[in-house]
Parts: structure tokens; C-alpha cells; sequence
């Protein structure tokens, strides 16, 4: 009886192996960043390590921190690199964030928020600089990177028109909040392959 149960069990189907927990490929992040600047400083924060898709980036001033100064700080986000000056996003932070349309404020003030999916292969760098004092916190959300990378490619952001409309020439992208002919500058957004900033020819400037 021994034999013939033993038989039976070293024939049978293997059973799979026990299911991966807690893999960084499905994890939800949920990320906070507190930012204490006094005067002219920097701060630097690096994101979580990829690959990651920000699906929500939101920044939420303190209520005593000046909406001018912060408006004005320059952020940048670097993908794939520590330099801040191959950043692919380089513009002022009021000009990244604005209010998500059909978001109640909640408990921390209005949502003041960039949606828009930020892919990244292995790691990312935000750098924040302020000529004045700012307080407040980034809240990044990210997830699973899935096919974003491979499709869309790394989220490129700048100013354009700082004389009053966008720049002759400018690469592909979606103009955000003002459109050509304004009296104030607009944010252009694109998808590129390269992680960095495209050659100044590519960008017909």
C-alpha cells in the first residue's frame, strides 16, 4: 500500500511554486516629500527606483507658505540621471501643477495636481529650486510602468512664448493651459524616446 501511494506521488503534477508577494513590478507607491526651503536653496529628492509610471503628481502648499514664491520656484525632473541640467521637465512649478477639474478639495487644501503618465525605466531625480521661502509637500503616486515606456516614451515639459506666445518652430506636443497669441507663456508637453532634453535642431530652435 506504501509503494503504490509512494509511486502515485513521485508521478503526479508538480504544484507551482508558492506566488511572488510584495514584487516592486505591482507595487503601489505612494510617496511624500516634505520641502522646507528659507530664501535662495535647493532641495533634491530622488523617486522610487524603477520601472514606475507617476500616474498623480500633486504638490500641496503649506497655508502659510507664499503662493508667489512657490508659483515661481523652477522644478525640474531628471529621468534616468542625477543631473538636474539634462532634465527632460524644466519649467516653474506653478506652471506643472493647476487645479484637476471635478476634484473636490479635500482636508489638505485644493488639489492642485500634473495627471498626465510619467514613465520611467530605472530611477528619477525632482529638484526643486526657490529664490524665496516655500513650504509644502510633493505627494507622488506611482505604479506598475506596464507598456507606458514602450508607447508613450519619458514626459518632456518647458515654457514657451515667453514673449507672448510659443516660439517659432516648436517640436510636437500638446500646448497646455494657453494656446498661441497670449500675453503670458504656455507649457508645451511631448513624449520622446530620450530620457533627456532633444537637440536643440530637433526642436526647430
Amino acid at each position: 500500500m506504501s509503494l503504490v501511494l509512494s509511486l502515485a506521488i513521485a508521478i503526479g503534477p508538480t504544484p507551482p511554486p508558492p506566488p511572488q508577494r510584495g514584487a516592486p513590478e505591482v507595487e503601489v507607491i505612494h510617496a511624500r516629500f516634505e520641502v522646507d526651503l528659507i530664501g535662495r536653496s535647493r532641495a533634491v529628492f530622488a523617486l522610487p527606483a524603477g520601472p514606475r509610471v507617476i500616474k498623480r503628481f500633486r504638490w500641496v502648499p503649506d497655508p502659510d507658505s507664499p503662493g508667489p514664491a512657490w508659483r515661481a520656484a523652477r522644478l525640474r525632473i531628471a529621468w534616468e540621471g542625477d543631473d538636474p541640467e539634462g532634465a527632460a521637465v524644466d519649467l516653474p512649478l506653478g506652471r506643472f501643477v493647476e487645479p484637476v477639474e471635478g476634484r473636490r478639495d479635500d482636508p489638505d487644501g485644493p488639489v492642485l495636481a500634473n495627471e498626465r503618465p510619467m514613465p520611467y525605466r530605472e530611477r528619477a531625480r525632482l529638484v526643486l529650486d526657490a529664490e524665496g521661502p516655500i513650504r509644502g509637500s510633493f505627494r507622488i503616486d506611482s505604479g506598475p510602468v506596464g507598456p507606458a515606456l514602450q508607447d508613450r516614451g519619458y514626459l518632456h515639459a518647458e515654457v514657451v512664448g515667453e514673449g507672448g506666445g510659443p516660439g517659432p518652430n516648436p517640436p510636437p506636443g500638446e500646448i497646455g493651459r494657453e494656446g498661441p497669441g497670449v500675453s503670458t507663456p504656455a507649457v508645451r508637453y511631448w513624449y520622446d524616446r530620450r530620457p533627456g532634453p532633444a537637440p536643440e535642431a530637433a526642436r526647430g530652435r
